[in-house]
């Protein structure tokens, strides 16, 4: 843990630059730049909330907000999973040229990613408050949640980077899986709508708990519990330590599979 995170400090000029160039490119020669950002989950949110408040009953303008604490999280998750599991092989025409600490290009990866998500997040807050979203003295942890999911992503992002280099079919492999665990996480649905028989099976998704770190400032109007907190924090600190550790374990070896 102390080596790589060493490392890490000790290049943070080339981090700095990588999230720089990683969040200015994503969006140049575009017309609407950072919109981008915005217009996915909003256009995501429109159409889902049309479909699925009409047949949940709920009001539009409620599963609206409802749907926006679920997509945050799972939004962030989702694309450090993806983007920053690839970042080895994106890069690996400069990593087979100059000695870069390996994590720097998976964390600056997904350091970027947490600054559209913090970006866009405002944007959005700003219309889910419009329809509805109470405002709160618990809006003040939301932060706290933020920092946990990026935590645990990074985590899992280190795992899949080094997964990825070995196996390449991993990354389709991937994509295939979020899109079930999209729908096996209460992002769209509440948890009580699913039989008590089969709510043991969401329980186990350490997603279900990130989402509700998120629902419960923003939706409820309520701070998490200790014991959620405590949870979500102690997943996010294990998948870190797990990703740091398998990273260490393979990063000798990522140059002659690459």
């Amino acid at each position: 843990m102390t080596i790589f995170f060493s490392e890490l400090w000790n290049s943070k000029l080339v981090l700095s630059q990588l999230v720089h160039q990683y969040v200015t490119l994503r969006y140049r020669r575009t017309a609407l730049g950072f919109l981008w950002t915005l217009i996915n989950p909003l256009f995501t949110m429109v159409i889902t909330s049309v479909i699925f408040s009409m047949m949940m009953r709920m009001p539009i303008k409620s599963f609206a907000v409802f749907l926006f604490t679920g997509l945050i999280p799972w939004t962030l998750f989702s694309a450090c999973l993806l983007q920053g599991g690839g970042a080895i092989l994106e890069n690996e025409a400069l990593i087979k040229k100059i000695y870069i600490p390996r994590q720097t290009f998976v964390t600056a990866k997904c350091l970027s990613l947490m600054i559209d998500a913090l970006l866009s997040f405002g944007a959005l807050f700003v219309i889910a408050y419009a329809i509805g979203a109470p405002i709160s003295v618990a809006l003040a942890f939301v932060p706290v949640a933020f920092l946990f999911i990026f935590v645990f992503s990074l985590g899992v992002a280190l795992v899949m980077s080094v997964v990825t280099v070995f196996y390449r079919d991993s990354q389709h492999v991937m994509g295939i899986a979020l899109q079930a665990g999209y729908y096996l996480t209460p992002i769209i649905y509440p948890l009580t709508i699913v039989p008590e028989r089969f709510r043991w099976i969401f329980e186990w998704n350490p997603m279900y708990y990130f989402v509700q770190l998120f629902r419960l400032p923003i939706y409820e109007a309520t701070v998490p519990s200790l014991q959620l907190i405590g949870l979500t924090g102690g997943l996010a600190l294990t998948m870190l330590v797990l990703g740091v550790v398998v990273f260490r374990k393979y990063d000798h070896t990522l140059i002659f599979r690459l």
